[in-house]
């Protein structure tokens, strides 16, 4: 009876002080990502990303012998979607951590309910400095940041290229005010102002008139705050015109579908980037880049690795370090401490990573490269503000 009592007690305690989502066999954790909806091809393709890297460590004997499972809820896009899968991962599915979240608005919405209720959020497919300036305990970012790219960007303009009359067409929300915000912190660096700031409607399809105020002040260089289509719509607009001018746009653009969108108009565009490209001059980056398709192609025979399927792969891949890094007896507040040891971690995709202590911007470099022939041709190294 004794010995039943004794089994009893510590059954319970270990109950009582297991970590909520963590098992003797496996982890699981969430995510929230689009697969469905318009935005459905990025969402589906980071959920591919994420989920071949979880299915390769779990091939390999998983994390200290636990599996990761991943729940991916559909919030197409959605905030208020987000707001009610997020709470149902949490609340109902008792996730340990909610991995590789997609889009500014919906990750924005569930930040303080996350951090409310301890729940670490690794990886925000978002580029809102908001998530993590101020640094919050339990948020960790990963991609870089639009007041970081922004100020990064007049820096390329500036010292690299020499410009003298920068403009700067924004769409008129949040990302694009804050892309401009960050080029004009940099440029009173230097005692410049933009020659030229257009904001403009995304949903529009005729750029024509406000190309007209471009022509009018003839630029030598354009930062183009904006996504897919609609910076596509303004090129081609601009290089209609005439307007013969050096344009960068953000890192957000950097898919082979921006090339195959803008055709020829595509050329001789730089855009920004964080994870290295995989060019025969940069054997070390090659070698890990064939390594990640390697990986992605156990799970996706035969298909292509998307920028989106490389953006969910890393949030896979630096999570895992954590978990690693965290130890066998995992606990949330166990993985943030070990989060914050990352000291220019590079991983397979995953490149120079740091956080710590009231530090939550995981990349503070970015490089550039330029569109020739058809292909993403790197300008520059790493760089980074000083």
């Amino acid at each position: 009876m004794k010995k039943l009592l004794v089994v009893l007690v510590l059954s319970v305690a270990l109950f009582v002080f297991a970590e909520v989502g963590v098992y003797p066999d496996k982890i699981v954790v969430g995510t929230f990502q689009a697969l469905s909806g318009p935005y459905a091809v990025i969402g589906q393709e980071m959920s591919k990303g994420m989920l071949a890297y979880f299915n390769w460590i779990n091939k390999n004997n998983g994390v200290y012998g636990r599996k990761i499972e991943l729940i991916i809820a559909d919030d197409q896009l959605n905030p208020t979607k987000t707001v009610v899968e997020v709470k149902r991962l949490v609340e109902s599915d008792k996730v340990f951590a909610i991995v590789g979240g997609l889009g500014t608005y919906g990750c924005l919405a569930v930040m303080d309910y996350l951090e409310q209720n301890k729940v670490p959020f690794v990886y925000q497919g978002a580029g809102t400095s908001l998530l993590v300036v101020p640094p919050k305990r339990y948020i960790f970012g990963v991609q870089p940041d639009y007041t970081l790219e922004g100020q990064l960007i007049a820096k390329f303009f500036v010292e690299n290229l020499k410009k003298k009359k920068i403009g700067v067409i924004y769409m008129a929300n949040d990302v694009g005010k804050e892309g401009l915000a960050a080029v004009k912190m940099r440029l009173e660096k230097y005692g410049m102002k933009p020659a030229l700031e257009i904001a403009y409607n995304p949903l529009e399809t005729d750029y024509s008139a406000l190309a007209v105020d471009v022509l009018k002040v003839s630029p030598d260089a354009i930062v183009i705050y904006g996504f897919l289509t609609d910076t596509v719509r303004w090129i081609k607009t601009l290089k209609d015109y005439g307007v013969d001018a050096d344009i960068v746009t953000t890192y957000a653009n950097a898919d082979p579908s921006f090339i195959n969108l803008a055709g020829k108009y595509a050329e001789g565009v730089y855009l920004t980037g964080w994870v290295p490209l995989a060019t025969p001059d940069r054997p070390e980056f090659l070698r890990d880049y064939q390594r990640a398709v390697a990986i992605f192609q156990e799970s996706y025979p035969n298909q292509i690795m998307s920028s989106y399927a490389v953006a969910g792969f890393i949030a896979a891949e630096v999570f895992v370090e954590g978990l690693v890094r965290a130890g066998p007896d995992l606990t949330r507040e166990k993985l943030v401490e070990a989060l914050e040891t990352f000291n220019h971690w590079d991983g397979i995709l995953a490149k120079d990573i740091t956080w710590g202590p009231g530090l939550r911007r995981g990349k503070s470099t970015m490089y550039f490269m330029k569109i020739e022939n058809g292909i993403f041709t790197p300008v520059t190294d790493l760089i980074g503000l000083d």
